[in-house]
Formats: C-alpha cells, structure tokens, sequence
C-alpha cells in the first residue's frame, strides 16, 4: 500500500446542486501523478459521478485539460502531484458556462 494524495476537488452539478462544494477523496499513488490520471483514478476507482473532460493531447493544445490546480491556471495533464501532497482541483471560470463539475464551456 503506497501513500495517498489528498486531492480537494470542486463539484458542482447546476441541475441538482444549489451551490458549488468541494468533495475530499485520498488517492492511493506509489509515485508522482499527474492530475489527469488522479481525476481518472477517483472516477474509476472512489466516484464515478465526478464528471471532468479526461482526453489529453498531451500537447497543450487542445485546452480540454485546463484547469485552476491550488489555484493556479494549469494542464491537469502536465501537471505533477507526489505522494503526500494536497491538491486543490477546480474549473477556470463558473458559474459562467458552467456544464457540470470540472467541465466547463471552452472560449474559442
């Protein structure tokens, strides 16, 4: 059993929920992550309702990963996180074309 990051994620369904909240999940992780395979990982293994955009040019290119992680504006698929540590994981804007979670529309 490895150790666990601590990821603080924003949920937000606009259908249901009558206010945004954030959701705490610990996360299993023998070494370094990134993001996008920690959000994966809750979906797939602790919530399969958290809804986020999982596809990743791994380029920067096609924006569908970025995100505020601790509150800076990153690629969710770039960005690191390590055993031990805690991490913030919310949309760039809402509710402003908010759609659900940590999807959001994407400004052309």
């Amino acid at each position: 059993m490895g150790d666990t990051i601590k990821a603080n994620v924003f949920r937000y369904d606009p259908e249901t929920d009558r206010e945004p909240y954030f959701e705490k999940y610990n996360v299993v992780a023998e070494e370094k992550t990134a993001v996008l395979v920690l959000l994966d990982r809750i979906q797939k293994e602790i919530d399969p309702t958290l809804s986020f955009r999982s596809y990743c040019c791994g380029l920067q290119m096609c924006r569908s990963c970025l995100m505020k992680i601790n509150h800076k504006k990153s690629y969710a698929c770039l960005t690191l996180v390590e055993p031990g540590e805690d991490v913030t994981i919310e949309p760039l804007s809402y509710p402003d074309g908010h759609i659900k979670d940590l999807i959001v529309k994407i400004k052309e």
